[in-house]
């Protein structure tokens, strides 16, 4: 027996590579770079962070992964000099290098 399904799609098998050429190119457009910070903002974060460590306020910080920004909402439980991270109440952790931006919330 003919499966009728397979034969009407079968010619569409020949788009699959464009596929991945239309994907590569959406990723390349959407490909953000990590800005460089100067020694000062660098200090501020740095200040920032020891501030909201000991005080214990809710920090928003805005950082930089993959490609692509993103923000967080916590408390810092713990700084680590020696890895360069800082550690949140929701046992994620951020390498300092990722940190770009950091809101003091109330």
């Amino acid at each position: 027996m003919n499966n009728r399904n397979e034969i009407k799609w079968l010619p569409f098998n020949s788009l699959i590579p464009s596929n991945e050429v239309i994907k590569d190119l959406k990723e390349k457009r959407n490909y953000q770079q990590m800005p460089t910070l100067s020694e000062d903002e660098l200090y501020n974060l740095e200040e920032l962070i020891k501030k909201a460590f000991h005080t214990n306020e809710k920090i928003q910080v805005t950082y930089f992964w993959k490609n692509h920004f993103y923000t967080k909402l916590g408390f810092i439980i713990k700084i680590d000099s020696n890895q360069n991270k800082i550690y949140f109440d929701d046992y994620s952790s951020l390498y300092f290098e990722q940190i770009l931006k950091i809101k003091l919330s109330s």
